[in-house]
């Protein structure tokens, strides 16, 4: 389960950074595919880390850092939900970009080092 979320979050950043790309450099919106694909890629990181959430509390595990990834992960979602809208103007979509690139920062960080003792 561990392979599966690592190797969509690697993917959920590609394709965030694809359509930056698109956005911010061409000027255009990503393919419907790809909005499809995002969507996907989404639903498997949240139920692969769910899965491994509850692992982790059977242990007895200490899991702050996991609760301050699913914010920074909401935050990333919903500053793209942003940034990619159709209607949304050039300003919006660049910090759109930004907080999401923040987050997304902060959610690998937070995977590599674990703190036990983020809160």
């Amino acid at each position: 389960m561990k392979h599966l979320h690592m190797l969509m979050a690697v993917l959920a950043i590609v394709l965030f950074l694809y359509q930056s790309y698109l956005v911010l450099g061409a000027n255009r919106l990503a393919p419907r595919a790809v909005k499809i694909a995002n969507h996907i890629v989404y639903a498997l990181v949240i139920v692969s880390g769910a899965v491994m959430l509850m692992q982790l509390l059977n242990a007895n595990a200490p899991v702050q850092w996991v609760f301050a990834k699913i914010i920074l992960l909401i935050a990333a979602i919903s500053s793209s939900i942003k940034a990619f809208n159709p209607n949304a103007t050039s300003g919006q979509r660049r910090t759109g970009i930004l907080i999401a690139a923040v987050a997304y920062i902060g959610i690998v960080i937070l995977a590599f080092t674990k703190p036990d003792n983020l809160f």
